[in-house]
């Protein structure tokens, strides 16, 4: 089914394919609805209901909200299999974010968006609405030759709560970085009217892509990466199609406004954090440094995508060595892309840096609240030479990272001969015997006793 052209651009604002980025995204989001049949699935629902709005996003006039393109990856994964939608998933997902960040500093139009947001909470609002109502009625009894037509109804206005409710929160995020960026104006992100009336036995928000199962029948789960993987963020949703057409809903319910494209030129940014912090600096350098990292999630998703996995590796080695303040960031942002393979490699590439960067690296972790990587880092940075893990937990020591420090050294109890570990406290004996008495007792009684014992008679291994 050809879907139709339509001529225009985004009013008020730079035309997308004026963006190079968002032409870019343009050209892979073709791609993907290459791979698909437009007579079925969320292709077929988008290319009935809204034929000239995903026409304006295939052409690059648009950017569509995420929610659309992580169904469109819901069919290719029924269609091809997790396997390959994987890798085309996190390209898309990383394209987006940069396409996104591009548009939105070329319109830099807070203003546009704030109208945009509130727009989506009147479709909230009015979604949440309809889907009490329907609800009501289904509870009320029997209705002749009606009960499904109810529930389907039911199952399109709770998709399209859902799809409403994740983009006022893409909304907010992309006000809260331009903000950041607008510094001496006194523009500050309006309080605008809070989330919308949930519908009966509506649990928490759900994350951008995320959507719950009607009753019948069900619409799938439009989890970013086709969600095949169980991991942290629950298990995967089967896969099936969208609910039926709306128009079986009877005459008295309102007829679905269309959450799907409602101003698509206005596409989301990415979930996650707020980009603020204490002052105009810290916001400027927090969407920088995002932006730097979503250019290279791009990057790296398609070698992925391309199968350059060499490349892809080597492009990870040089990301190791970015300044240590992008880590934490880069690493959220591979998270978010669902690359964790390549966090874990990032990770272990980082562990080889020189004692002074690993020790920066550890602590920019910890000080952004990832403790599991940091912990991880360090457990893999205790297998190089007893000077450098000296040199590293002297260094973590210096920056007020005493428990890291700790950490590392625990570490090194671990994996080696207490002969080896005590060998660590030579390099500097009054700053380290502390540390690393501290880190033999978490692993044992017993292991401290024996690092103690050495340590005492100068028994390391150095010199014996």
């Amino acid at each position: 089914m050809p879907v139709p052209q339509i001529p225009g651009g985004v009013r008020g604002a730079p035309a997308g394919a004026d963006v190079p980025e968002v032409a870019e995204f343009a050209a892979a989001l073709t791609a993907l609805t290459d791979a698909l049949d437009p007579a079925t699935g969320w292709y077929g629902v988008f290319v009935r209901r809204d034929p000239e709005g995903l026409a304006a996003c295939l052409a690059g006039r648009r950017l569509p909200p995420w929610d659309v393109v992580a169904s469109l990856l819901d069919d290719l994964t029924a269609r091809c299999g997790p396997r390959r939608a994987r890798p085309r998933a996190a390209w898309l997902r990383a394209l987006h974010r940069v396409a996104v960040a591009a548009y939105d500093e070329a319109a830099d139009d807070p203003g546009g968006l704030r109208a945009r947001l509130e727009e989506m909470l009147r479709e909230q609002r009015h979604a949440a609405h309809r889907e009490q109502a329907l609800a009501r009625a289904l509870a009320a009894g029997p209705v002749p030759g009606g009960a499904d037509r109810l529930a389907t109804g039911l199952a399109w206005a709770r998709d399209d709560r859902a799809r409403a409710a994740a983009r006022c929160r893409e909304l907010r995020e992309r006000l809260a970085v331009l903000e950041s960026r607008r510094t001496g104006d006194g523009e500050r992100l309006p309080d605008t009217a809070g989330p919308a009336p949930a519908g009966p036995g509506a649990g928490p928000p759900r994350e951008a892509g995320h959507r719950p199962a009607p009753p019948r029948p069900a619409p799938r789960g439009a989890r970013f990466a086709g969600a095949e993987e169980a991991g942290p963020q629950g298990a995967p949703a089967p896969a099936a199609g969208p609910p039926p057409a709306p128009d079986a809903v009877p005459a008295p319910v309102p007829a679905p406004r269309g959450a799907r494209f409602a101003g698509a030129e206005e596409g989301p940014g990415a979930p996650g954090h707020r980009a603020a912090g204490p002052g105009p600096r810290d916001g400027e350098e927090a969407v920088r440094a995002r932006r730097e990292c979503d250019a290279l999630v791009a990057r790296l998703a398609g070698l992925r995508a391309r199968g350059r996995t060499g490349e892809a590796h080597a492009l990870l080695c040089e990301a190791a060595h970015l300044p240590a303040r992008r880590l934490p960031v880069l690493v959220a942002r591979l998270e978010d892309a669902g690359m964790a393979d390549d966090v874990a490699t990032l990770l272990w590439e980082a562990a080889s840096l020189p004692p002074a960067p690993l020790a920066a690296a550890a602590g920019a972790l910890a000080a952004a609240g990832r403790g599991e990587e940091c912990g991880r880092l360090l457990r893999q940075g205790a297998a190089g030479p007893a000077r450098e893990v000296a040199a590293t937990a002297l260094a973590l020591h210096g920056a007020g990272r005493g428990p890291e420090a700790v950490e590392l050294l625990s570490a090194v109890v671990r994996a080696r001969p207490p002969e080896e570990a005590a060998e660590v406290a030579s390099a500097d004996p009054a700053a380290l015997t502390p540390l690393l008495l501290a880190a033999a007792a978490r692993v044992s009684d017993r292991r401290r006793g024996d690092v103690e014992r050495l340590l005492a008679r100068g028994g390391t291994a150095a010199g014996r």
